[in-house]
């Protein structure tokens, strides 16, 4: 029997992913403070949730910022669900799924895209033209993370300048996406210091592009983690974090200046199905309940004695050794999720709850729209 609303979270079928809806609310205005602070919108990813309810949330509490996505498939069910100001941060390649952003951007207020090189420039501008529509365009610059984008230079402009001349292409801006920063800084000091690097290649760019072709009217920037340092640069118009309202372990390491387990607002809560000895419990939570994609492994909530150390598929070790409490099958245990996109991505249901009851339930609707 699944979850029902106004059901105490102690009667949850486990493992049940939670999500704790005051804690949420509070990060998402934690951010959008941030971004009113620095005169910037905030643009949040849905890529992180997958639900079209949360998204008109996010894009409420952050004065109508809009809505990023990583995926066409995505798009659609945003789209489909009332959302009419979204960004496609990801590159639309091949003519079925060129038919169908061009089908979408026809029946949404506002819809972008990103091209990084003019193989993507001339196909999208070949599927406007025979679409007969104009599609508003985002230039990706690689300011470090070397993935996708064009490198700052000559050949930025000369992207730039293509896409301007396209009659069917909008010219917006530029997307610097700065996740390489993530690799490279240990503390607050540092964060801000590579942040601001990228930004100055933004702003490089930005000047080059405006001397030789035309305004830059949009710099779109950041994740989670980077927003609040690379925002802080001039050159920013807007934000794009997508884990901001959840958390999780990868953060909570990363940053531990800035977040805390409060923080953290996507867990799971599991039940003790087995104690085979005195330093060693296993939950009914392995790998098919929390992505183990990253390096960390989930981190108990409101703990600190014991340790999420190994799983199998339906299987989670705990080491208890460190514990003085007793453990019996049918305890339950609440743990952080490691990384919260590809956790969400493993569930149906997101249950949202306040005072240990439930108050949302949210269907991942865009789980596995991966095309």
């Amino acid at each position: 029997m699944g979850p029902k609303l106004y059901q105490p979270v102690e009667n949850l079928e486990t493992p049940a992913l939670l999500v704790d809806i005051d804690a949420m609310e509070r990060n998402i205005e934690e951010y959008a403070a941030f971004a009113d602070e620095n005169d910037i919108s905030l643009r949040s990813h849905a890529k992180t949730h997958k639900n079209a309810e949360l998204a008109a949330l996010e894009d409420e509490m952050t004065d109508g910022g809009g809505i990023c996505c990583q995926t066409l498939g995505e798009v659609e069910t945003m789209a489909r669900n009332g959302i009419d100001d979204i960004y496609l941060s990801y590159q639309v390649v091949g003519k079925k799924k060129l038919d169908r952003f061009c089908w979408l951007s026809q029946k949404v207020e506002k819809l972008a895209t990103t091209v990084d090189s003019a193989a993507t420039i001339d196909c999208l501008q070949e599927a406007a033209h025979e679409h007969q529509t104009t599609v508003e365009v985002i230039l990706e610059v690689d300011v470090g993370l070397h993935r996708t984008g064009i490198g700052p230079g000559p050949q930025a402009v000369a992207l730039a300048e293509r896409i301007d001349e396209a009659a069917n292409l909008e010219f917006n801006g530029i997307l610097s996406y700065e996740s390489h920063v993530k690799a490279e800084a240990a503390t607050e000091s540092e964060f801000d210091e590579l942040c601001w690097d990228a930004m100055e290649l933004a702003q490089d760019v930005v000047e080059d592009i405006e001397a030789a072709v035309t305004s830059v009217d949009e710099v779109k920037i950041g994740g989670t983690a980077t927003s609040r340092y690379s925002g802080k640069h001039p050159v920013v118009t807007e934000i794009n974090p997508g884990m901001y309202p959840f958390n999780d372990v990868g953060e909570l390491e990363l940053r531990p200046w800035e977040v805390c387990k409060n923080d953290c607002t996507a867990t799971v809560i599991t039940t003790v199905i087995s104690v085979p000895d005195n330093d060693r419990l296993v939950v009914d939570g392995g790998s098919k309940t929390f992505s183990l994609d990253k390096p960390q492994m989930p981190v108990p909530k409101n703990r600190d004695d014991i340790e999420y150390v190994n799983a199998s598929e339906e299987h989670g070790w705990i080491d208890i050794s460190d514990s003085d409490g007793s453990f019996a099958v049918g305890d339950r245990l609440e743990f952080i999720v490691p990384h919260v996109c590809t956790t969400i991505n493993l569930h149906d249901l997101i249950i949202g709850i306040r005072d240990d009851r439930v108050e949302e339930l949210w269907e991942v609707q865009a789980r596995g729209k991966v095309r």
